[in-house]
Formats: C-alpha cells, structure tokens, sequence
C-alpha cells in the first residue's frame, strides 16, 4: 500500500469513494447528510479544484490500481477569539473503501497527514466525522484524537 499525492488521474476513484461514504451518513442523520442530486457532478469540480489550490493537501492510498482511500486537508482560519499558537487544518473529506480499512488505511493517511501538516507549520487538525461512523471514531481515539465540539442539529419541517 502507498500513500502519495493525489493526481488529476485519482479523481474518478475518490469521487467514487466520496459517493459511497454517503449512503450510511444519510441513514445517521437525513437531513443534515441528505445527498444533493447532483453530488457526484459538484464532487467531481470541488476535488479538480483542491487538486491546485494552495494550503491543500489532497492523499490517496493505493494498492496496484485499487483506491482504497483518500484524505484531504485545508488550512482552516482560526476563530479570532481563539489563539491554538499556529495554523489549523480541517479533514472534513476522508474516506476509506470498507470500514474495517479505518484501522490501517485511514491510521496511514492521518499519520501522513499529520508530517506534512506539522512540517507547514501547523500545530492542529481538525477532522469531521459524523456522531455513528463507529469505524471511523475507533482510528480517531487510536491516533490520540480527542473531541473539541459537537454539531446538534434539529430539522425544521
């Protein structure tokens, strides 16, 4: 398994992988995760525009031709009434291909992740996960990540 970059040649799989992570986040919460009709099409242009934008780190991790997952960073403005002492960075799109891979390949990214966040000067990530990815909130305590805040949300109709 390799962990690199991502590349112009990666985006039809981890758009795939994005669609796929969205099924179970609509049975956690149908409103706030309700997948847009044209989600894999508006995927598709976001990611082509990570894979450029400054302050973006965009993962992959690959086995042969398979994806078995992908990352993505953004440095992330601090609230001006908070001061963590440098630059934060937000995970809010990462994504494994099977859930049991949260322990091996999504430990990987993050680690990975986390070198070259540390190495820009960073000195915090955040990651979005949503409250029952049970998967992916294990990896998150095993990478000695801790809860700083929770969305609640209520739908209004």
């Amino acid at each position: 398994m390799e962990v690199r970059k991502a590349q112009t040649a990666d985006l039809k799989a981890t758009v795939e992988l994005a669609e796929r992570s969205r099924r179970p986040l609509h049975k956690y919460q149908p409103t706030f995760w309700r997948k847009a009709a044209n989600s894999t099409a508006a995927t598709e242009t976001f990611f082509t525009q990570l894979l450029t934008e400054p302050d973006t780190i965009f993962l992959v991790a690959v086995e042969g031709s398979r994806h078995l997952g992908f990352l993505i960073a953004r440095k992330f403005p601090n609230p001006p009434v908070f001061d963590p002492g440098g630059d934060t960075w937000i995970i809010d799109d990462f994504c494994v291909a099977e859930p049991h891979l949260w322990l091996s390949i999504g430990e990987a990214l993050l680690s990975y992740v986390s070198t070259l966040i540390h190495e820009h000067g960073g000195v915090q990530i955040v990651v979005v996960s949503a409250d029952r990815d049970l998967a992916k909130t294990e990896m998150l305590r095993r990478s000695e990540m801790t809860i700083a805040s929770n969305w609640w949300t209520k739908p209004l109709r």
